[in-house]
């Protein structure tokens, strides 16, 4: 007889028994390879993708029977029940538990120092495989109190949604345009991604948005088109936001924190009114839905059923997900109307808010172009549309940055290759601009490197923005440790603009050689200055490769690997000492080549057009798009005005 202790994180090895043998012990989060994490991630998708197709109710499925003016709302369902449900967590520890129980073929299991859900979805497993099991085999209680939470949550955003309306009523329509023979092209951002720089040329400041930069004023120079930009969420980062800062937001009327007009100047009381109707039946169908047989069945992976622990899950994603997507589809579609853009150019376009504006795009006739701000890496779960999924809501044009992307979303994202443009990024045309015109050597030394050392520069979120996505914070200490041992290095940590800079401190107690920048110091300016870089999972490997920097990328696996496997970077496992790749990526002449070499060979892969070209062409993709005249577009001349 063969048992198995599968043991959580932190326990110590079980204790010997009277015969002198202790049974083998697992660590279960780390015992499947990386292979086997892909296929664990894998079927998390593929349980997601199936829950929404499968009958639920009188033969039904949740995607026919949600819908809201002919638009599915499993589009925005599927989002938040993949991203912010425990769900498919459950899917994933179920599946690696098959697996651990495949390999090692014991006749009895224990659980040892497992959280109460695991434990009982490992005693599950076991007896889904007929192996005998010493372990938990109740559910936590506390699962009824966080499903009554989510419901009093819901009935909080149908008062909400009242409120703002009452609040966009009593500070009136926005103002008419001073040009109205221009037609508008209308930019969907994220408030929270204004910041405000001083050019050369400039003696103050200027707003510009993070990811369109120069397309905004680009737009705003043609002599038949106006940029006209509107915002969503709040001006400070979710993480960054305290009582004091919602509080400011909830008290501002009319004026706007920025350059743009905000999506809320756009509920109105027909807005609110709709929410509220989605809000009644989205409850009616979590009251239908909660106890049937076709979703407790739903919440079951490999035998292994889990709907007792799912409760809280379904009615988030009922009662809280499908009121703000019918809101939010209202609010775009009310902004559409007052607006009458010829054309609606966004980033994030999978997200919620970008697929809400796409079917408002879809059923006003309104041409959409996307533009890609991030890396495209092939588990990028809201850009998977598999066979039966031709509705969903993609972009008519996407701007990418290489024909890495391009493939990508074609293969995975079921794409119609003449919709994808391979463009280049003006990110990186920004970087090219500003080559010649910094001064490396003062802000290296205002960063406190001196003459010969290395200036590493460390860019990545501290925390992972959901669970399918890595971060630094698990490795940060361990880099820190590696970095204070090695002479002639200076680091400085950029923070992700959603982030605060405290969140990296907490980690630095008497560390010499790290210091932090803040969130909103300039990124292309310490790339500049940089002789390497080291992230998790960042857009700035990408920049860091355009400006010929070696980048150095721990936590790996990561969603990043595909530049470790094709040699454009160096990686470091996940719990590894960072150390001895550390002192390879800065100090050895022959690592830092081979990097180099493989660097100008794949370079067209994910950025291609490296010739300060990319903002030109997405800006004749906009205008091709928004039925603008080419000939008109030749003679440019300044015209100001970000919102008209």
């Amino acid at each position: 007889m063969s048992a198995l202790v599968v043991r959580g994180r932190g326990r110590p090895a079980p204790a010997r028994t009277a015969e002198g043998e202790a049974p083998r012990a697992v660590q279960w989060e780390d015992y499947l390879s990386s292979e086997e994490a892909d296929a664990v991630e894998e079927a998390a998708m593929a349980w997601t993708k199936a829950w929404g197709t499968r009958p639920v109710r009188d033969g039904r499925s949740v995607c026919d029977l949600l819908t809201w003016k002919g638009v599915s709302l499993w589009w925005f369902a599927e989002l938040y029940l993949f991203h912010s449900t425990d769900a498919p967590r459950w899917v994933r520890t179920i599946e690696a538990f098959h697996r651990i129980l495949e390999a090692e073929r014991p006749t009895e299991v224990e659980a040892d120092g497992l959280p109460a859900e695991e434990a009982l979805l490992l005693g599950r497993t076991c007896a889904a495989r007929g192996v005998l099991f010493h372990g938990r085999r109740r559910p936590p209680g506390h699962l009824a109190l966080r499903t009554r939470q989510v419901s009093l949550r819901a009935r909080w955003n149908d008062v909400k949604a009242f409120l703002t309306a009452l609040k966009a009523a009593l500070a009136g329509a926005p103002a008419p345009p001073a040009d109205a023979a221009r037609r508008p092209v209308l930019f969907l951002s994220h408030a929270a991604f204004w910041r405000r720089r001083k050019g050369a040329q400039a003696e103050e400041a200027e707003a510009y948005e993070h990811y369109f930069d120069a397309l905004i004023p680009g737009v705003a120079r043609h002599p038949a088109l106006r940029p006209v930009v509107l915002a969503v969420g709040p001006p400070d980062a979710f993480r960054r936001r305290g009582p004091r800062d919602r509080l400011r937001d909830w008290m501002r009327l009319g004026s706007e924190a920025g350059p743009y007009l905000g999506i809320h100047r756009f509920t109105t009381f027909a807005v609110a009114r709709d929410a509220g109707r989605a809000s009644a039946l989205a409850r009616d169908a979590w009251r239908a839905l909660r106890g049937s047989p076709g979703m407790r069945e739903a919440f079951s992976h490999r035998g292994v059923a889990f709907h007792d622990l799912a409760a809280p899950d379904l009615a988030g994603t009922l009662l809280l997900q499908l009121p703000w997507a019918v809101r939010s589809y209202e609010e775009v579609a009310e902004a559409l109307r007052a607006l009458r853009p010829a054309a609606l150019v966004l980033y994030a376009e999978s997200s919620g808010w970008g697929r809400a504006a796409l079917l408002a795009c879809r059923a006003a006739a309104v041409p959409t172009v996307a533009v890609q701000h991030g890396i495209i890496y092939p588990k990028y779960y809201s850009y998977r549309h598999g066979p039966g999924e031709e509705g969903s809501p993609r972009p008519d044009k996407t701007a990418v940055f290489g024909e890495a992307a391009r493939r990508l979303l074609v293969r995975m994202g079921g794409y119609d290759p003449a919709s994808l443009v391979v463009t280049g990024s003006p990110k990186f045309d920004a970087l090219l601009a500003s080559a010649g015109g910094r001064d490396r050597g003062a802000a290296r030394a205002r960063w406190g490197a001196a003459d010969g050392d290395r200036l590493l520069l460390v860019a990545s979120r501290y925390r992972g923005i959901r669970s399918t996505h890595s971060a630094i914070g698990p490795a940060f200490k361990g880099l820190v440790r590696a970095l204070e041992e090695m002479e002639g290095v200076v680091a400085v940590v950029k923070p992700h603009p959603a982030e605060p800079a405290e969140a990296y401190r907490a980690d630095l107690l008497g560390a010499r050689r790290v210091r932090v920048a803040s969130p909103g110091d300039d990124l292309l300016e310490l790339l500049h200055a940089a002789d390497a870089l080291v992230t998790v999972e960042s857009l700035s490997a990408v920049e860091a490769l355009v400006l010929g920097r070696p980048v150095l990328i721990l936590e790996m696996p990561t969603n990043l690997r595909t530049l470790v496997d094709d040699g454009v970077a160096l990686g470091v496992p996940a719990g590894a000492d960072p150390a001895e790749a550390l002192r390879r990526l800065l100090f050895d002449p022959a690592t830092r080549q081979a990097l180099e070499t493989a660097r100008r060979g794949y370079l067209s892969e994910v950025a291609a057009g490296v010739d300060g070209g990319a903002t030109r062409r997405i800006l004749t993709l906009i205008e091709e798009t928004a039925g603008a005249s080419t000939a008109a577009a030749a003679d440019r001349s300044p015209r100001g005005g970000v919102v008209g």
